[in-house]
């Protein structure tokens, strides 16, 4: 998903990150009752023909409080001749170090599609196309996210890889707009030595803008645990063109 930032409004960035664990009484998505789910869904549609033509990624893993290193990468989208959407990795960064042309053969992803939001798991619970495959119920109480009113939904996601995601999507109460999906998880987990893999991630734009993804987490594989905190930046959108229908005679 590739909001256009706007000052007081949004959508929500792939990603691929999202959800927590529902219990009983769960519904299908077309069964919900509170139309603010179908808002979020309408956000997403909304935006899906803007594409970030900037995206900053940077991530730092931590033991005990101790940082183990930080990675940063910058990526930009163009339009190719065939009218896809490429991304390319134009800088590199390892704890300051610039190591573009080191590490950019195994980032280059020149003259590829760009894949759909969502994560590898694809994973994300606000596609219109996933709703056939989710199952919700509201949060018993609502929060207060970066000055936001939100409401709750806990959910669970068949993934296109056959995982289930689970979390809990806040919603912006009456607008609909994503701001935090909580305790992210998937089952089974995607690596056979991960013990456990739990993340929380939350939306919001920048004073100038841009719009800002900020994720948290825990990992463990075999007996070492370490947390992980990223923040990912979405700047200089632009619009893809939709490409015309062929009419038949």
């Amino acid at each position: 998903m590739n909001p256009r930032p706007r000052p007081h409004s949004g959508g929500l960035p792939a990603l691929s990150l999202f959800l927590f664990a529902a219990s009983t009484f769960l519904l299908a998505a077309d069964g919900l009752p509170d139309p603010l789910w179908r808002k979020a869904i309408a956000v997403a549609s909304t935006n899906a023909d803007w594409v970030p033509g900037l995206v900053v990624m940077r991530s730092e893993v931590l033991r005990k409080g101790a940082s183990q290193g930080v990675h940063e990468m910058w990526q930009r989208s163009t339009l190719d001749q065939k009218g896809e959407v490429v991304t390319q990795t134009v800088k590199i960064l390892e704890d300051g170090k610039d190591v573009t042309e080191k590490e950019k053969p195994k980032n280059k992803a020149t003259g590829a599609p760009r894949k759909k939001p969502g994560g590898p798991t694809g994973g994300n619970p606000f596609d219109p196309e996933v709703q056939d495959r989710i199952l919700l119920k509201l949060a018993p109480s609502s929060r207060t996210i970066a000055g936001r009113d939100c409401v709750g939904y806990a959910f669970e996601l068949k993934t296109g890889d056959g995982a289930l995601a689970k979390g809990v999507a806040w919603l912006e109460k009456g607008t609909g707009i994503p701001a935090e999906i909580e305790n992210m998880t998937l089952e089974p987990l995607p690596e056979k030595h991960l013990k456990r893999l739990a993340f929380t991630t939350r939306y919001g734009t920048t004073a100038d803008g841009v719009w800002r993804v900020e994720t948290t987490g825990t990992v463990s594989v075999m007996f070492i645990t370490a947390d992980i905190r990223s923040v990912m930046t979405f700047s200089e959108y632009w619009k893809k063109p939709r490409r015309e229908t062929p009419s038949t005679p």
